[in-house]
């Protein structure tokens, strides 16, 4: 994979600088950056902003990762903003050398320009420093938790990771940062001091706990039931020194800690305190599919790296029932660390073949599974839900690459798809 933010430059330029005529939040990190990304433009938008919301990958269509206040972009819409785009850089000679991320980061881009959002919320593709989004006008930036991922190219420590990571902080800005591991939150922290970037520290200027916990330790407060969410409360602990009660329809106690860090990035980002009642009336209504999502009596995650699979355990073993896995991962993942950060030991593990080029093979997949572990191969995923269901004491669990778990939310979602 190359990098080449001069090329991606030069596309913005030919597109008359669309990026800086879009007030964004930018946010980086190795696991939650959807699901931050998903609360903030929630609250914002509940806080009278027009929104725009970019996000990657998608689970279905490339149009998923554009909405307008909340709302996928229509996909004649997507089709006809694709052509044009496409029309404007031919004949930009200017423009070439970009990839297929740095054009739908430049789509998103001229969108919210166009539409004059007055916030944008951004996620990083890849990294941060060296990623086509670091070009957008970020008031405010934001670090998830950082662990390994990507390290054949953002590095094979965490000090290296948090460096790229940290690369999206602006000279002048401001910074809000979930908790870090000591190693990560030195490097973050002399990012920050080095450009002048002021540090909102999850724990320090802010924090959470979930409601009637002791000493603030982030519990679950009920888990789904035959697939239904229970409702869950937690207290965040404002900038300005307030405490709200609010819900959380997102599940895993992870959670807690992302809705802190979007709701500190909405303060930021707004210079202003939160309304209670319409930050919570805004997170009521967030959903992040594929991520922690239960369709009826099966679980999916996009769990894809050893940090989600340890979060993904960690929500399994709560629910104190059988788990049957549907698993699949693509070849640059650590699939021998997922599985056992996963820390779950299954009843079975279904493997399906992935249609993905990067896909790994079943084949390989059974040898890293754990020994005297049950599990049969399916040659689609398809055949692999209808191997994995049917056992109404047994939950199932789709995880391991959002490819997989794409096709399976289609399948699920599309009955008469899955019957086929």
């Amino acid at each position: 994979m190359v990098f080449d933010l001069d090329a991606f430059a030069r596309l913005l330029a030919a597109l008359d600088f669309p990026e800086r005529r879009i007030p964004a939040l930018h946010v980086a990190g190795t696991n939650g950056k959807g699901s931050v990304c998903a609360m903030a433009e929630a609250v914002l938008r509940g806080h009278g902003e027009h929104t725009g919301l970019y996000t990657s990958p998608h689970l279905d269509h490339p149009r998923e990762r554009l909405a307008i206040d909340g709302e996928a972009i229509a996909l004649d819409r997507f089709e006809g903003e694709v052509v044009a785009l496409r029309d404007r850089l031919a004949h930009a000679a200017e423009a070439t050398g970009y990839s297929y991320f740095d054009f739908l980061t430049a789509l998103a881009f001229t969108l919210f320009a166009a539409e004059s959002v007055s916030a944008a919320v951004v996620e990083t593709g890849l990294g941060g420093r060296l990623d086509s989004t670091r070009l957008c006008q970020a008031r405010v930036a934001c670090i998830t938790p950082i662990d390994f991922d990507h390290t054949a190219i953002l590095g094979d420590t965490l000090a290296a990771i948090a460096r790229e990571k940290a690369g999206i902080l602006r000279p002048g800005g401001v910074a809000v940062v979930a908790p870090q591991v000591e190693e990560v939150a030195e490097v973050v922290a002399g990012v920050a001091g080095a450009c002048g970037c002021t540090l909102l520290r999850f724990g320090h200027e802010f924090g959470a706990e979930v409601s009637g916990t002791r000493g603030g330790t982030p519990v679950c407060v009920g888990h789904p039931v035959d697939g239904a969410a229970a409702a869950r409360t937690w207290r965040y602990h404002s900038l300005s020194g307030t405490t709200l009660e609010l819900p959380m329809p997102l599940l895993g106690d992870h959670q807690v800690v992302n809705g802190a860090c979007a709701l500190a990035c909405v303060e930021a980002f707004r210079r202003r305190p939160l309304d209670p009642e319409r930050t919570a009336a805004a997170l009521a209504g967030v959903r992040w599919p594929g991520r922690l999502e239960w369709i009826g009596d099966v679980l999916v995650d996009g769990a894809h790296n050893v940090a989600g699979a340890r979060v993904l355990g960690a929500y399994l073993r709560a629910q104190k029932r059988p788990i049957r896995l549907l698993w699949g991962m693509l070849r640059d993942k650590d699939a021998a660390g997922f599985f056992a950060a996963l820390g779950v030991r299954p009843v079975e593990v279904i493997l399906p073949r992935l249609a993905a080029p990067r896909g790994r093979t079943p084949e390989t997949l059974v040898e890293l599974l754990p020994p005297a572990l049950p599990y049969r191969l399916a040659e689609t995923v398809a055949e692999g839900l209808a191997m994995a269901r049917g056992d109404g004491e047994t939950r199932v669990c789709v995880t391991g690459s959002l490819t997989l778990v794409g096709e399976a939310r289609r399948l699920l979602l599309t009955p008469a798809a899955h019957a086929r």
